[in-house]
């Protein structure tokens, strides 16, 4: 499994959320901010009393309708003929052995703020146990956060911040690892204990019936993270003129990880048994990994009137930043006893390696503001950045932004002919330019250590290296309207943006005559178009003293295409996916079916014909067996358009009812856990009775993996993600136990999904989205959720 740092975070700690996009963010952040950024900011204190708040989470999570969306398995008995099909799950859930549990979900905290004008504070701590619905999944978490605000003066303001978090995560065993959901997914009939003497595979009586093993040998398994991670910085606000301010800030996020896969030395024979005799004594693989970020930033400010009705802001600054990454892996094999786990005392050293790196970033920026009676707003800003990572022959890049915000409603000669039904409108427009720096080293030619002759030390290619290599450049102009309608009971904002793409960073194979022919090289390779929109339409439905009604409509759609590619080039294959000019950009490209003739003497396909990319069809095969049809656009690899819809029903003035569905819709993903029943372990209804099927899907059945276009399949999807139920307790209940207000929260997340994937979840991603295209196997899904929440303040 793969964890996100984000939850690291306590979301009791979070004030607000600021998503800043587009040419904004890249005027601001420069080469980290091409694809926007998201600022989040910790609560603070306030001048006053010191108040106290006590939350406390009690929930659950459950794998939900298990028997409806788990697979069930066929095997033609060789002896007798007869298929017979298995239920894994409901088998061992009748033998007593429950495969998943209904995991536990707790979290304290306590938080405390006050102060004075001069000092105020804000501190929390808090502790989260939580269990997956995997019994070998689960978490603890402990946070610490504190926040002070110092005003000495008026004219100066100091602010430090600082958090700390210690997390340890065992992670199921999934994916590529194999654990239960491999078992369970590619169970077989053949492996149950009635059917040993038919099949006889080695370990047939022990496993269950479970593809490979059953869940017990993964279960002794330790599969961890632990995360220290330390997070500060210091804010100085001055404010030497009335019309002056200058601000500076120094940060540094620390985080170690520790992540860790240990098998214990065993001395259970049938664990012993399944574990074989390489790794029954057990084995440690250690990676240790520490990553360091620096901020300093310096902005300052200039406001002030030219004329009345005219007011001037001009702003500049400088970012540098730093990242520095420092990893030591290491793997022993083979403990002496039960309870000596180190690789110190493993009999035998098989891996060992150490990686540092450093990446850093300067940039400067110089912005404009004018403003005409506080309704028309002109902004012309210009961003230099050089970044570690750029080729040798590229220096600084310069990105210049541009906007216009209009409050035409407060116009005067806008409000002789603007409509009743029309109570605000703000047009805005913005031009802007941003980049993407590329990753460390992808520039550099680069050589790996490797053993020599004689016990010396050797070196062997690693990467080609491009010097040459630029940030990707993306231009981008957004237009769009923000209205409210109907005295602002309904509003509306919308916006359509173009962003040109130039210089993507895309990965392409190099030649062996140039001695790196095992390696690829990250080139400039041409142009990306996208565009589309983003709307948000609110909706004041009913507003009473006792009763209130609001809906919310969120729509973004993105129409992809590659314009142009490096050189000669008008393909760029990366696997299954595909960079080729007029479709979009990692879009699915393979060989499609388009018929197929049955045999039944033999039970196999015929006469395979496959898309020839011309609207005819074409031999998918030549005589040799070998493949002959074109790879033909299948789909995309990311969704055209996104949305939510959420509903608040507020009433009886303590409680408010929400939900909220989201959706994704017109992209295509791999289902590799239908490949593997189907194709590989030929575990499928269509391979039992292959007269029954339809010939075009099990043509691609029969091959050994050549033809795949049945297993990438729509994952269009609408999930009701959240129903929440806040209730707010009568106030002289809580005075009762000390306290100014309690509420509780009800809330059941991923309740039910709407969709025709072939898969478990459309939103499930191998390792985590770690591969470069949509593909599922052996993941657990997203669980359902119940969760009650107790806030009391004092």
């Amino acid at each position: 499994g793969v964890v996100s740092r984000l939850n690291d975070i306590n979301p009791d700690e979070i004030e607000s959320i600021e998503i800043i996009k587009g040419p904004a963010a890249a005027t601001l952040y420069g080469t980290e901010a091409a694809r926007g950024v998201i600022n989040i900011i910790t609560k603070k204190g306030a001048a006053g009393g010191t108040s106290y708040d006590l939350t406390v989470r009690q929930g659950a999570s459950w794998f939900a309708n298990p028997e409806g969306r788990l697979p069930t398995n066929y095997w033609k008995n060789p002896t007798t003929g007869e298929v017979q099909s298995l239920d894994l799950f409901a088998r061992e859930k009748a033998a007593g052995n429950d495969l998943f549990r209904t995991g536990h979900q707790q979290g304290y905290n306590l938080s405390m703020s006050g102060g004075t004008e001069q000092i105020r504070y804000f501190v929390s701590g808090d502790f989260a146990r939580d269990e997956g619905i995997d019994p070998t999944n689960d978490r603890d978490q402990f946070s610490g956060r504190a926040n002070v605000q110092i005003t000495p003066s008026e004219r100066v303001d100091l602010s430090v911040s600082t958090g700390y978090i210690n997390n340890d995560t065992r992670l199921a065993c999934e994916a590529g690892c194999g654990g239960r959901m491999w078992g369970l997914l590619f169970a077989s009939p053949s492996l149950l204990p009635e059917n040993c003497a038919v099949n006889a595979p080695a370990g047939c009586g022990w496993s269950r019936g479970f593809r490979s093993w059953p869940n017990e040998p993964y279960d002794v398994q330790d599969i961890t993270q632990r995360v220290h991670r330390f997070t500060g910085s210091v804010t100085a606000n001055w404010r030497p003129l009335q019309w002056m301010t200058h601000r500076f800030t120094v940060g540094r996020d620390v985080t170690n990880e520790e992540n860790q896969d240990l098998l214990p030395h065993l001395t259970n024979d049938t664990l012993r048994y399944f574990w074989g005799p390489r790794w029954s004594n057990g084995y440690r693989f250690q990676n240790l990994r520490e990553v360091i970020f620096d901020t300093y930033d310096y902005s300052g400010t200039a406001s002030f009137d030219i004329r009345p009705g005219l007011n001037s802001s001009t702003s500049f600054g400088m970012q540098y930043y730093t990242k520095s990454f420092d990893l030591a892996s290491v793997q022993g094999e083979g403990f002496p006893a039960p309870g000596v786990n180190t690789v110190e005392a493993a009999a035998l050293r098989t891996f060992q390696t150490q990686d540092q790196w450093n990446n850093k970033t300067l940039g400067f920026y110089a912005q404009q503001v004018f403003g005409f009676n506080d309704r028309l707003f002109l902004t012309g800003a210009v961003r230099i950045d050089n970044n570690s990572a750029f080729g040798a022959d590229v220096d600084f890049v310069t990105y210049p932004k541009a906007s216009l915000s209009w409050v035409l409603s407060e116009e005067p000669f806008f409000q002789g002919v603007q409509p009743s039904w029309l109570s605000t409108f703000r047009f805005r427009t913005a031009f802007g330019e941003s980049g993407q720096q590329p990753d460390v080293f992808s520039a550099l030619r680069t050589f790996q250590p490797v053993p020599g002759p004689g016990g010396t030390s050797a070196v062997t290619p690693q990467a080609v290296g491009n010097p040459d290599l630029k940030p990707e450049r993306g231009r981008e102009i957004e237009v769009g309207f923000d209205a409210g309608f109907l005295n602002d009971r309904l509003g509306l904002d919308f916006t359509y943006y173009r962003t040109q793409t130039r210089d993507a960073i895309l990965s392409r194979g190099v030649p062996p005559s140039t001695g790196f022919g095992a390696s690829t090289q990250w080139v400039n390779a041409g142009e990306i178009l996208n565009q589309g929109i983003e709307a948000q339409l609110r909706a004041q439905v009913l507003n009473r003293r006792n009763f209130g009604w609001d809906l919310n409509l969120n729509l973004a759609t993105n129409d992809s295409e590659v314009r142009k590619l490096i050189g000669e080039d008008t393909t760029i294959v990366v696997g299954s996916v595909q960079h080729r000019i007029g479709y979009p950009a990692w879009a699915w490209f393979r060989e499609r079916v388009v018929s197929a003739d049955f045999d039944p003497t033999t039970g196999r396909t015929t006469n395979v014909m496959c898309d020839n990319g011309q609207g005819g069809a074409t031999p998918c095969f030549n005589a040799a067996g070998q493949i002959i049809a074109p790879r033909v656009y299948l789909g995309r690899n990311t969704p055209a358009t996104e949305g939510s819809i959420t509903s608040t029903f507020s009433f009886l003035e303590r409680f408010r009812l929400y939900g909220m569905m989201d959706f994704k819709r017109g992209f295509k993903k791999w289902d590799n856990n239908l490949r593997a029943r189907c194709q590989v372990f030929n575990q499928c209804l269509e391979n039992m009775y292959p007269e029954q099927a339809d010939p075009r899907v099990l043509a691609q059945m029969q091959t050994t993996g050549t033809l795949v276009d049945f297993v990438i399949n729509d994952a269009s999807f609408t999930r009701l993600r959240e129903v929440a139920l806040d209730v707010s307790l009568p106030e002289n209940w809580t005075r009762a136990i000390g306290g100014r207000r309690t509420s509780i929260n009800f809330a059941a997340r991923n309740l039910y999904t709407w969709t025709d994937y072939t898969g478990l979840d459309p939103e499930a991603m191998f390792l985590g989205g770690s591969i470069t295209f949509q593909f599922e196997q052996d993941q657990i899904p997203h669980p359902a959720q119940f969760v009650t929440t107790i806030n009391v303040s004092f």
